[in-house]
């Protein structure tokens, strides 16, 4: 899976927090809650990591989804 980085504002760089011994955990966007990283990579909106030029950050990229309301029958 590539990553469009032409369209940042369509994307969530979500830094992956913790490692070694530490759990590692992200925030993440749509809960709005700190969670583990094994289940942000097993959500639908996971796309791929990304490591920052240093090498010292791992992000998540999060891709949105068009979430239409439900507006019921």
């Amino acid at each position: 899976m590539t990553c469009r980085l032409d369209a940042p504002e369509k994307l969530a760089w979500l830094e992956i927090e913790g490692g070694g011994v530490e759990r590692q955990e992200v925030r993440c966007p749509r809960r709005e809650e700190t969670i583990d990283v094994r289940a942000c990579l097993a959500c639908e909106r996971y796309a791929t990591l990304a490591i920052h030029p240093s090498g010292k950050k791992i992000y998540v990229v999060c891709e949105p989804l068009d979430d239409a309301p439900d507006e019921g029958a």
